[in-house]
């Protein structure tokens, strides 16, 4: 969920809280007569509370549909069919495996892996930090090819690229 939706879903998360309070408080004995027939009639006589009702309904309906689109979009896992069933290997999985084909490197210092799935194809980005004095596309390429052939051996799936990030 980008930042947006973010910022909208909370002050919606907020007027809602604000209101429902407001809605309780009328059912309770807390407010004085004189308070509460004011209260009353700005929310059921106001258009401005219609207003904000009809603003409340129409980012509700946006929110549904926002996490219905996102529900079957995202997944984190690659499915292997085999004669036997389906074999899914999570994303976790592959950024393990990328990461120990690379660990007995001694240039490099730190290193992280994500997976990118683009219909199908297999990315995996590698962000290393390499020591002093590294002949950068060397290693770049031992990284490369170390990676590619981990992943693919350990998982049989097809990697399109491996691109390393110094």
């Amino acid at each position: 969920m980008n930042v947006f939706n973010r910022s909208v879903l909370l002050i919606f998360a907020l007027l809602v809280a604000v209101f429902s309070l407001a809605l309780l408080l009328l059912a309770l004995p807390f407010i004085p007569m004189q308070y509460e027939e004011a209260l009353r009639k700005f929310i059921f006589d106001s258009d401005v509370t219609t207003l904000f009702a009809i603003i409340m309904l129409l980012l509700s309906v946006k929110f549904i549909f926002n996490a219905m689109e996102s529900s079957g979009k995202y997944d984190y896992h690659i499915t292997n069919r085999t004669e036997l069933g389906e074999i899914k290997i999570s994303f976790d999985t592959i950024k393990s495996i990328a990461l120990s084909s690379i660990k007995n490197i001694n240039s490099i210092k730190e290193a992280k892996a994500q997976v990118k799935d683009n219909k199908g194809d297999i990315s995996i980005i590698v962000n290393v930090v390499f020591a002093t004095g590294t002949i950068i596309p060397v290693l770049s390429k031992q990284i490369q090819n170390s990676v590619k052939e981990a992943v693919e051996s350990a998982t049989e799936v097809t990697i399109k690229e491996v691109v390393v990030i110094v």
